[in-house]
């Protein structure tokens, strides 16, 4: 069945679209990282909700379409957003592991480019994730070994280091952090 919609409609949704694109936008402003602009997460979330919003009002040409739009569209925004996030928090894992298994005292540093956008604004500066050994690594009574490990994360110009011992058990190539 083919619906060819009325300007009445059509005023009708884009309102709606509108109304949708501007909470999104007040939201975003409530949600933002520690250097005051918004994470991946939140921006994925925001952008997703806008583009699912536009396509299930087009498609479905009913408020419910649009407020249905929104929710999909911010779900997978959010998710593409988080894995921007993740694939810095992946990088200083493997910095780590290469840190713990080296016989030199040598950091190990990961450049994470900032996902590009569309956006006339220049790019946020690269997050720079470095691990470097902080001792020797000693062996555990159960046969296993620990190593502390300073870690280092630069995102948006704030620098966070921590020094962090890991352990392994004994046949396994994962990596634990304890308390000490």
């Amino acid at each position: 069945m083919t619906m060819i919609l009325g300007a009445s409609t059509t005023a009708r949704i884009v309102t709606r679209f509108s109304a949708i694109a501007v909470a999104c936008a007040i939201a975003a402003g409530c949600m933002t990282g520690n250097d005051s602009q918004p994470s991946n997460q939140t921006t994925g979330t925001i952008f997703g909700a806008a583009l699912g919003s536009a396509v299930g009002g087009l498609a479905f040409h009913s408020a419910g379409g649009v407020i249905g739009g929104a929710l999909v569209g911010a779900l997978a925004g959010n998710l593409v957003g988080r894995a921007l996030d993740d694939q810095e928090r992946r990088r200083l894992a493997e910095a780590t592991q290469r840190a713990y298994a080296s016989d030199t005292d040598e950091a190990t540093v990961y450049t994470v480019e900032p996902a590009k956008t569309n956006s006339s604004e220049p790019p946020p500066p690269p997050t720079v994730v470095a691990a470097k050994p902080a001792g020797p690594r000693t062996a555990r009574p159960d046969g296993g070994t620990c190593r502390p490990i300073e870690l280092t994360a630069t995102k948006n110009g704030q620098t966070t280091r921590e020094t962090t011992t890991f352990c392994q058990a004994s046949g396994s190539s994962e990596l634990k952090p304890v308390s000490v």
